[in-house]
């Protein structure tokens, strides 16, 4: 059974996540330019998909994840590749999330599944607190009036039965609200834009170009691309990470899969972890992959700060287990009982996490404040480190139309 060392795993994740050189004869889609809006939808087919979250304390995360791979991105070119060219949707995986218009006709097996609740099973409650008539009146008014928002409908608030949203530190969404999450994620509407932080709906068939929308993929064809593309991109991963990645299929469908295709497309390798003295049990990965895997490019030395919700750090325990970094985003956890901060951003050097800083930029005083600084154990603070982490902390600020105080 082949076995890949860490440091050779470390680098590849990097590259196939955007970070760093391609791996040789790279199969992921790769942009063909830099200083352009089409530069995005080369790196979100790259990634697969590229989450979304209205956190402000810094930048959206969806801009950010893609700054951190590209200097010269403007948020703007997400915008038009969305609103404009449509070679971008936005609607759900694990959470909120933009993917590439072409895998639309494989989304409409996850709608399904999301109806169904297979995906997001803790929805249910959530949802049950709107009527088929509620929905039949949200398709009716923009069937007729055309792109609208919540706010553009009555006020009336969800009376849900066994949950308290503001218990929980949330406001009470309206019933239209609720209504338009679920058509959104069952296909029946699509965001057309955004209101600054608010998505904008309209019919699904008014937003995605047609021929997506047209085109039908099977159950299988389904199955077989959500387990092949996210093992791709994962590198070797067991069938719960590979079911994770776009909340696509169960382990369980992904566990067959990846026996099916044993000694064929699949062969079963072992990582070394960060620890160095150990290894992870038998894990998956595309057998074409492997040589790629193993004699990975060196990462850009240059110091980055990523997103908390950046996909190479997305699967906390792997990342822990990988790169030996213990991370966790604190912005649900009481102020006093944070061990970092509320909106931590991981610095990035090689393919090693040296150090998390807490930032925030305040857009009132036009400044990006550095709240508290942390470097991992053995990381030395050396006038040459200092000096890249504030050039990074002054791009970053530019960045967010602020300065670096």
């Amino acid at each position: 059974m082949a076995s890949i060392p860490n440091r050779a795993f470390r680098r590849a994740l990097i590259s196939l996540n955007g970070l760093g050189s391609p791996l040789s004869d790279d199969p992921l889609p790769s942009p063909t330019t830099t200083s352009s809006a089409e530069w995005v939808d080369g790196m979100v087919r790259r990634l697969g998909f590229v989450q979304v979250d209205a956190v402000s304390a810094v930048e959206r995360a969806q801009h950010q994840i893609l700054f951190s791979r590209n200097r010269r991105y403007l948020q703007e070119w997400l915008d038009d590749r969305i609103e404009v060219a449509r070679t971008l949707f936005e609607n759900w995986t694990h959470d909120a999330a933009i993917l590439p218009s072409d895998v639309y006709p494989y989304w409409r097996h996850f709608f399904e599944r999301f109806r169904r609740y297979e995906a997001h099973p803790g929805y249910k409650r959530y949802f049950s607190g709107v009527s088929r008539s509620d929905l039949d009146r949200v398709l009716r008014r923009i069937r007729r009036e055309g792109p609208l928002k919540p706010r553009d409908f009555d006020p009336e608030k969800v009376r849900f039965v066994g949950i308290d949203p503001e218990a929980a530190g949330f406001p009470v969404p309206t019933v239209a609200k609720v209504a338009m999450e679920w058509l959104w994620r069952t296909g029946k509407l699509a965001v057309t834009r955004r209101d600054k932080r608010e998505k904008v709906y309209d019919l699904a068939e008014r937003v995605v170009p047609e021929e997506h929308r047209e085109r039908r993929v099977s159950r299988a064809e389904y199955t077989e691309w959500a387990c092949r593309q996210a093992l791709r991109r994962l590198g070797a991963a067991t069938p719960a990470q590979i079911a994770r990645f776009f909340h696509a299929v169960s382990t369980e469908q992904a566990t067959r899969w990846c026996e099916r295709v044993l000694g064929k497309d699949v062969a079963r390798v072992r990582v070394q972890l960060a620890d160095r003295g150990s290894t992870t049990a038998p894990v998956y990965a595309m057998t074409e992959d492997l040589d790629r895997l193993a004699a990975a490019p060196a990462a850009p030395r240059r110091l980055r700060l990523l997103n908390p919700f950046d996909p190479l750090i997305h699967d906390r325990q792997r990342t822990e287990r990988l790169f030996g970094f213990d991370y966790a985003l604190e912005i649900f956890v009481p102020a006093k009982k944070r061990k970092w901060g509320y909106y931590v951003l991981p610095i990035l050097e090689g393919e090693r996490f040296t150090g998390r800083v807490d930032v925030k930029a305040d857009r009132k005083a036009g400044t990006l404040n550095v709240i508290a600084l942390y470097w991992e154990p053995g990381i030395v603070e050396t006038a040459r480190r200092q000096e890249q982490l504030e050039r990074e902390l002054g791009r970053l600020a530019k960045f967010c139309g602020v300065t670096r105080s």
